[in-house]
């Protein structure tokens, strides 16, 4: 499946903003995030599942999960983070394998990504024979994540979560580097899409 990529980078790296530029490129798009949004929704898969595991304290009043008093619980407990992957990364992992085929079958030709950012940290890595990999200074990771509502203790614990960009910038096959401009960034894409493009002919 040479015309499928694994995209992945650090938290806060600028992830979706490359997704949103390659699905107006005419890529299709898979994002594990979202995935994770649905099967946590009201009557859900994972939904039950983490009631159970974790109590009904984690609901909000309309019985929707509050995320923030969840990540509250995991970030900054590896053994209650890891409790919760158990639960949610499995059908994750199913849900973006079963679309992941349904494309190749469907649209054998187009290009396809898709987005993981747990990618090398859940070994996910194998399932893919291109990556490409966003990254940005430690420094504007703390200072976006600040700005999304987050404390300084809050975005530390989430960075530390996962693995540090460079680990993951190392084995990408394409490295798309965050720190300025989205015109920058954008630059950037057209690189890789051109190379990608040569590489198709």
């Amino acid at each position: 499946m040479n015309h499928v990529w694994a995209l992945t980078g650090g938290i806060a790296c600028g992830k979706s903003t490359v997704a949103e530029v390659l699905l107006r490129r005419g890529w299709g798009i898979i994002d594990s995030d979202e995935i994770a949004h649905r099967l946590m929704e009201v009557g859900a898969e994972n939904w039950q599942k983490v009631i159970d595991a974790f109590g009904r304290n984690v609901l909000k009043q309309d019985e929707t999960i509050d995320r923030r008093l969840l990540g509250g619980l995991v970030f900054h407990d590896s053994q209650q983070r890891e409790k919760l992957n158990a639960i949610t990364h499995p059908a994750i992992r199913r849900v973006w394998q079963e679309e992941r085929d349904r494309f190749v079958k469907d649209k054998p030709t187009n290009f396809l990504v898709v987005v993981i950012p747990l990618l090398f940290e859940r070994k996910l890595d194998r399932e893919f024979s291109q990556i490409v990999c966003v990254g940005c200074s430690q420094t504007t990771q703390e200072d976006r994540l600040c700005s999304r509502g987050l404390n300084a203790s809050q975005a530390l614990a989430r960075m530390g979560s996962q693995w540090p960009v460079p680990e993951k910038m190392k084995l990408a096959n394409v490295v798309l580097w965050n720190e300025g401009t989205q015109d920058v960034l954008g630059r950037q894409i057209d690189c890789f899409l051109n190379g990608v493009s040569r590489d198709k002919k």
